[in-house]
């Protein structure tokens, strides 16, 4: 069952346990799915997902709705993440270490292309990764980026076109080899 945001808003007020469970049930998947492409393993993920839920539940009286509660877990998301990498000087990861992990049963890299795509958005500095993966795989506005990462949108859509700048470059590379 999905709720609305205004349930889980109301829930998260009244019931925080209750609450919480509504919006883990609502948001998990996506915001695992955000943190995955930007750590690529999947433990890494997991522990990032369950730190995000415990800043989401010890600061959720932070939330003042003015954005969207989808845009704020998503900036706490990044910002968990992104703190993370810096700290654990983690900002790329070796794909080709993950590709050969049989037990890595999240994602398939028997494509070369898509190999090829996830190394290009790797090489990214961590903000545009972030800003390319809401924009590419989560189909966010650029609104929802902004608010999202705290900024405008005309920032939100350079960072969007400097990326994929990069990433076609790098296609490119990968096509002529």
């Amino acid at each position: 069952m999905n709720s609305t945001d205004q349930e889980i808003i109301e829930k998260m007020q009244s019931n925080p346990g209750v609450g919480m469970k509504l919006l883990m049930d609502t948001y998990q998947e996506r915001l695992y799915w955000h943190i995955r492409r930007l750590v690529v393993s999947h433990d890494d993920a997991q522990d990032l997902l369950q730190e995000t839920f415990l800043k989401v539940y010890r600061s959720f009286s932070s939330f003042k709705g003015n954005s969207s509660l989808f845009s704020w877990l998503y900036r706490v998301a990044t910002n968990v993440t992104l703190s993370s990498l810096r700290v654990q000087k983690l900002e790329s990861c070796p794909l080709d270490g993950v590709r050969g992990v049989e037990s890595d049963r999240y994602f398939e890299f028997g494509d070369e292309e898509t190999v090829a795509l996830q190394k290009a958005i790797h090489s990214l500095p961590p903000k545009q990764q972030a800003v390319f993966n809401m924009r590419y795989y989560d189909e966010m506005s650029f609104r929802e980026i902004a608010d999202a990462n705290e900024t405008t949108e005309s920032s939100a859509k350079a960072n969007y076109h400097f990326a994929k700048a990069k990433i076609i470059e790098q296609m490119k590379r990968f096509v002529t080899q």
